[in-house]
């Protein structure tokens, strides 16, 4: 059993870093427009260029927050596995679930959060009043 400090940092809790990254990047270096390749893509989200800009920014705070979240999470259920001296096959089927729970968790409620989010969003050119 590796128990150096390699063994507790690597493994499928990186996910979450990943989803930290793809969310500083988003938010940072936002899609300036509406495209089909980069940034939250959904119906509410391309509906006017505000509501674009807001979804991004929303979605990658979201995505920086939740890739935290699932990075804890793996490295507690990593180091709990390796301090209780678990089989390959038991820290193998645990990193799987992170891995794959996390990455389908974040998409998922990302989605369900930014959309509910972007319904009570009032972009301003709707609530300027014509003279």
């Amino acid at each position: 059993m590796d128990t150096t400090y390699l063994a507790y940092l690597a493994g499928p809790q990186l996910i979450g870093v990943l989803f930290v990254i793809l969310g500083i990047i988003q938010r940072y270096l936002p899609p300036k427009n509406i495209n089909n390749w980069y940034g939250y893509r959904t119906a509410k989200a391309r509906s006017s260029q505000e509501m674009w800009k807001e979804g991004n920014k929303y979605s990658a705070d979201f995505m920086v927050k939740a890739g935290m979240i699932v990075f804890f999470i793996g490295l507690m259920i990593k180091s709990v596995l390796i301090l209780m001296k678990a089989d390959a096959e038991i820290q193998k089927t645990a990193g799987y679930i992170i891995l794959f729970g996390g990455a389908l968790g974040i998409g998922v409620l990302m989605t369900i959060v930014t959309e509910k989010h972007l319904k009570t969003f009032k972009p301003k050119q709707a609530t300027k009043k014509r003279k």
